[in-house]
């Protein structure tokens, strides 16, 4: 029992370095989706973000289990390995929520309605200008729809200028844009957002199924380490059980030869003759 103990220990402090290094990816990979989705925040719903923000939180929470989990597991107290089963259950319910949450948001994203599109498109050249030049860059796409959006202002922005087939892109900043992106931006925004919101659920489904085995181990040794307790007790009961007779047979073997010589020595006394 004792080795099982010193296994399951061994075991259990690999997998606490393991689960702070998923606890960084979860955090890197979440913040990775937020910076995503932030640059099609123009043509995709105001919460898209919600199941990276709680995924990249939950990540935290994690890295900070896996460092509380290499001084709870090296002491190997009972109760503490129970807490650290019981919160690290919760932090893979959570994650397992999140990742339902981001496949519904997966299903949920749809083109803008028409009558959107003018509300959406008229921040492109006012207060989110910035916003949609890095989407469009990044993208190769132009407007909503296609360069034709821009019929109303008489003019393209330079980051609808196709520079890949320029053999001089500096020429483009002079004033002369031979070839635009063709594509609109919403469609490709639309599938882009659909691919981060199913890679955020593919994150969080790996990190819950790496939690789940680490709630099951804490409680293998959780067990082990209670069984392991009872062994001892036992044994402390049966050697001071064996203690307390041995010191008990020399009293009844002394006791026992006190009587007999005391039958011994006693004399016998005749009986009294009648005159």
């Amino acid at each position: 029992m004792a080795r099982t103990v010193t296994c399951l220990r061994y075991f259990l402090l690999a997998y606490v370095i393991l689960l702070g290094i998923s606890g960084i990816i979860v955090s890197v990979g979440s913040g990775i989706f937020i910076y995503q989705l932030k640059q099609y925040r123009p043509l995709t719903p105001d919460d898209v973000c919600g199941s990276s923000i709680t995924l990249l939180i939950m990540g935290l929470v994690t890295c900070l289990l896996g460092w509380g989990g290499w001084h709870i597991v090296d002491s190997t107290h009972r109760v503490q390995v129970i807490c650290f089963a019981v919160v690290l259950g919760t932090v893979a319910f959570v994650e397992a929520g999140t990742g339902i949450w981001a496949v519904i948001k997966h299903e949920q994203i749809d083109p803008l309605r028409t009558s959107d599109h003018e509300t959406a498109f008229a921040l492109a050249t006012t207060d989110e200008k910035s916003t949609w030049d890095r989407m469009q860059i990044r993208l190769g796409c132009c407007g909503i729809d296609g360069p034709a959006d821009y019929r109303i202002l008489d003019s393209v922005p330079w980051s609808c200028c196709d520079t890949s087939s320029v053999e001089n892109p500096e020429a483009v900043t002079s004033g002369t844009c031979t070839t635009m992106y063709s594509r609109g931006c919403l469609h490709f925004v639309v599938n882009r957002t659909r691919s981060i919101l199913l890679h955020v659920f593919l994150l969080a489904l790996c990190s819950v199924l790496l939690q789940v085995c680490g709630v099951i181990c804490a409680c293998f040794f959780a067990r082990a380490i209670k069984e392991g307790a009872a062994r001892r007790r036992r044994d402390i009961l049966s050697l001071s059980g064996m203690r307390n007779s041995r010191n008990a047979s020399p009293m009844r073997n002394a006791s026992s030869t006190g009587v007999d010589s005391q039958l011994v020595v006693k004399p016998r006394v005749p009986p009294r003759r009648k005159t």
